[in-house]
């Protein structure tokens, strides 16, 4: 298929806009944003992701050690993705950063005033205005792109490490959870002899995770999302608060969509008809809003119009003359066409989404994880609030896994293992969520494992409750006999019907069970 056409797989009450508004975008303006779009500027995705961590250290980690000499405060706006850490937490945070922050130049940080809700010039940072009662003291802001997970853990994610890389990110170069850095930047309210402030924008989820011990004071400003609203950080201004989700159902595929679609409003501030989307940040977004929703595969049902829209401007406005490709199997990964209106080369949809669901998914290297790794690749902990009664909140954790359940569970000492990460990360229920494709469609089934009261509880629910119908949740036929030491703990099977029940469909719906 090629790679300008429409998928007709994604066809629903949305499809034929969805086709207009891409050949729309196709034919419109590109925004004036010229290190975001312009083919020639000297900040591109890569370099400024490269360029912060140098600014952090040469200006602002170690400025704890100096009394402050000028008028500016400092405020980092750190943009970070979910605990789990997948392609669409890491990428939506790199690309969000440079989407709002890349006309900064290398390093991203600029002079801002907090009393006009303006950027002001260098020369002009050290003067104080005033608006009404409220004093002007500019501020620098200094964007921190955050991967939100340890540094030791990255080379797990293969997806993402060969997406950005094939983007030209050179990912030692990128701030991860835990580095030094990250550790004296979350603690710099407390430490630093500068008036330093965080400011944090959360993708890909919407509730501040609660195992940043070293965090203080939390203020989330922004929320860019497709996960169910968990009713956190009501402080957050409507319009910074985008949480695609509604009706127990995501609006979007990917939160890599939503990023997009702030960089389609970008087009639209001005007329400019000669830049074109850096190509490192139009292939990181194509990438992974192809792996999210598999191609806008019909039987997986996971992408939305939207996504196809998001998809279709990507491929049109990104200028992939610019970008270079240096294995020979990245460009037969990326397999470029020239089956376009524009006559323009751009990457094959389908053998980039092979490429990247290949080293996602790869049975071997998922089979020689161990137990532990396999559990906490891409785990999330969940909780809900303490009830009027004063009871709660109650924990649990889900863990999503890329194999069939006979493959993971027969991995040696998985059961005494299981429970030892579950103590780790405190949870007293564990949900085990895998998934395999079978021809062309998601297979998925669940293991519950944990105290036996909470499993037998939660079992019932999703068997029975009508809260949990959507999930088409049945006991497995083989219902193996699991041996565990501890006879107060239990571990149950169970199939699910809903090929598109991914983790944002079955968290709700046990986080109503707990409840």
């Amino acid at each position: 298929m090629s790679s300008n056409n429409i998928n007709n797989s994604s066809a629903d009450a949305g499809a034929e806009e969805s086709v207009a508004a891409a050949m729309y975008y196709h034919q419109q303006a590109c925004t004036a944003d010229n290190n975001i779009c312009s083919t020639t500027s000297s900040t591109n995705f890569a370099s400024y992701l490269e360029a912060i961590p140098a600014t952090l250290e040469s200006h602002f980690i170690h400025d704890d050690e100096q009394e402050n000499t000028t008028n500016s405060d400092v405020v980092f706006q750190i943009i970070m993705g979910n605990e789990a850490g997948d392609a669409d937490s890491i990428v939506s945070a790199l690309a969000l950063s440079f989407v709002d922050h890349g006309a900064g130049g290398g390093g991203g940080y600029y002079y801002y005033n907090y009393a006009t809700n303006d950027k002001v010039d260098e020369q002009e940072s050290t003067v104080s205005t005033t608006v009404g009662d409220t004093p002007g003291k500019n501020s620098i802001v200094v964007p921190v792109p955050l991967v939100s997970i340890p540094r030791a853990d990255f080379p797990l994610r293969r997806d993402v490490v060969l997406l950005l890389e094939m983007a030209g990110v050179n990912c030692e170069k990128l701030l991860f959870l835990r580095d030094d850095e990250m550790i004296q930047i979350m603690r710099a309210e407390q430490h630093h002899k500068r008036n330093v402030r965080n400011e944090w924008t959360l993708v890909d989820h919407n509730q501040f995770r609660k195992d940043l011990e070293m965090v203080g004071n939390v203020k989330v400003v922004e929320i860019l999302d497709h996960h169910q609203d968990e009713g956190a950080h009501d402080m957050v201004e409507k319009g910074k608060r985008n949480i695609a989700f509604e009706n127990q159902s995501a609006l979007v595929g990917s939160t890599c969509t939503l990023v997009t679609e702030r960089l389609m409003k970008r087009y639209f501030q001005k007329e400019n008809h000669n830049h074109q989307i850096d190509a490192g940040l139009g292939l990181a977004l194509l990438g992974v809003i192809l792996l999210d929703t598999m191609n806008m595969s019909k039987e997986a049902a996971k992408g939305t119009a939207r996504d196809e829209v998001a998809i279709n401007f990507l491929l049109a406005r990104t200028d992939w003359s610019a970008l270079k490709v240096t294995k020979k199997e990245w460009k037969e990964a990326l397999g470029f066409e020239t089956n376009n209106d524009a006559g323009v080369a751009v990457p094959s949809r389908s053998r980039l989404y092979e490429f990247l669901q290949n080293c996602k998914f790869d049975v071997d290297f998922w089979t020689s994880m161990s137990p532990k790794d396999a559990l906490r690749i891409d785990y999330k902990r969940f909780e809900t609030k303490a009830s009027e009664g004063g009871v709660g909140p109650v924990s649990f954790g889900l863990s999503s896994v890329l194999l069939d359940m006979p493959t993971l569970l027969s991995k040696p000492n998985f059961m005494t293992m299981a429970l030892a990460y579950m103590n780790q990360v405190n949870v007293t229920l564990l949900g085990v969520l895998t998934m395999t494709i079978v021809n062309d469609k998601p297979k998925r089934e669940m293991l519950l494992l944990g105290d036996k009261q909470r499993v037998q509880e939660m079992t019932d629910f999703l068997l029975h409750n009508d809260a949990a119908v959507s999930l088409k949740i049945s006991k497995a036929e083989d219902d193996f006999h699991v041996e565990l030491d501890n006879d107060t703990m239990a571990a149950v099977h169970l199939k699910q019907g809903n090929p598109k029940g991914s983790r944002k469909q079955v968290a709700p719906v046990m986080l109503a069970g707990m409840k």
